[in-house]
């Protein structure tokens, strides 16, 4: 133990040393999706399979759709190697294929004796755990990460993942401790100010060709990304999505019609799709005469005659409101073909979590999130929501805030 912490003290000297860039209170990353073109086919299945993880277990981790993901790129070792991997908030353990990194090519690497296994659904990753010198940006942290010699249900684009959520989900190693993230290590080093991430993603307007398309802010949040204030929320109490960057929603409406009252949930970034308790979505889909579920997609379709019918969806989140529109919550017709839809089809991003868990009973996902700014405060133990930037509202221009 006491040489495994006179490494860690070595590494961080080291990257003090070898780092001479002036640090900020923040600094920021851009995030990728991992191949060219969006494949959401199936999309529906694999987010259920990960709300199947969310809600069986404490501390279970949850599936990735890593088709659908966006990554970053972090970097390991002396000499460096760049690794692209999953940013996820649902989990909290960074990990990387021994395909992508070998420890043998560095020369600050340490295997101090302990392994890690993690399920992903219909995926899992195993090895040994190493301590070494992380990368992100200009900033240089010691970190302890897994090299997976056994893996499977990652495709060949993606190289591991890093998460972000709370650090009790990190008990994956052998000893059963918690394993600090890099926003831990970043903010415990005074590299940033606050232990805090903001993240924006940028919708998907064509047929999916855009590759670089979100950013994070360690440390604190852009406001260039969002308008109006952040409307900070606690974490809820109701278990499991206390476990996770779980909050409460107010009530959700239909236009002028409630279709939930007080309900917990999860924001979750590897989730694609925005998944209510079946109470909520058959109270929502009553409202649209003729909805129903496609056997091919798995999502809900709505009638020709429906479309311009359609109403605004508000959440009333934190005594604030944010809606979705019927373009924002509808799928665009150049996706329908990625979906595996019929062109010409109106589908919707709202599905069902088949059943109606008092502990999580909604899920915010990647079709939420494109919509608006999300900042995930450690610190305070609380998320924090905000309207995105966009076309009809003026981008504020100055530093991130914290």
């Amino acid at each position: 133990m006491v040489n495994k912490i006179l490494l860690i003290l070595l590494l961080s000297v080291a990257c003090a040393s070898s780092s001479p860039t002036p640090r900020q209170s923040s600094f920021k990353a851009t995030l990728t999706r991992p191949t060219s073109l969006i494949q959401l086919k199936d999309v529906y299945s694999r987010d259920m399979i990960r709300w199947a993880n969310f809600r069986t277990s404490s501390f279970s981790v949850p599936a990735i759709n890593e088709d659908v993901s966006y990554t970053i790129t972090v970097g390991l070792g002396t000499p460096v190697t760049n690794v692209n991997l999953i940013f996820d908030t649902g989990s909290s353990n960074l990990w990387v294929k021994n395909t992508a990194y070998n420890s043998c090519n560095s020369r600050t690497t340490h295997y101090f004796g302990e392994t890690f296994s993690i399920q992903y659904g219909s995926g899992y990753a195993s090895g040994k755990e190493y301590t070494d010198v992380a990368t992100l940006g200009s900033y240089r942290f010691a970190q302890e990460f897994g090299i997976a010699s056994n893996f499977s249900g990652f495709s060949s684009d993606v190289q591991g993942l890093v998460g972000f959520g709370p650090d009790d989900l990190s008990t994956v190693t052998s000893s059963g401790k918690k394993v600090r993230t890099p926003v831990d290590n970043l903010h415990a080093t005074h590299q940033i100010s606050s232990n805090v991430i903001g993240v924006w993603f940028q919708p998907i307007t064509n047929g999916g060709t855009q590759e670089t398309n979100g950013e994070v802010t360690f440390g604190g949040h852009d406001s260039t990304k969002y308008c109006g204030r952040i409307t900070y929320v606690p974490i809820t109490t109701a278990s499991p999505a206390s476990n996770y960057w779980g909050i409460d929603i107010a009530e959700i409406a239909y236009g002028s019609t409630k279709v939930t009252s007080t309900i917990p949930g999860i924001v979750d970034t590897g989730t694609t799709l925005i998944l209510l308790s079946s109470d909520a979505t058959n109270s929502l889909y009553e409202q649209i005469p003729g909805a129903k579920v496609d056997n091919d997609t798995t999502l809900y379709i709505i009638p020709p005659a429906e479309v311009p019918k359609l109403k605004d969806i508000t959440f009333n989140i934190g005594h604030s409101v944010f809606t979705l529109t019927p373009a924002q919550y509808t799928v665009p017709q150049n996706q329908v073909a990625n979906i595996g839809g019929k062109v010409g089809t109106t589908y919707s991003w709202i599905s069902s979590l088949g059943d109606n868990n008092s502990g999580l009973a909604f899920i915010l996902g990647q079709k939420f999130l494109e919509n608006f700014y999300s900042v995930y405060d450690t610190t305070h133990k609380r998320v924090g929501l905000a309207n995105a930037a966009n076309a009809t509202c003026k981008k504020r221009q100055g530093r991130p805030r914290f």
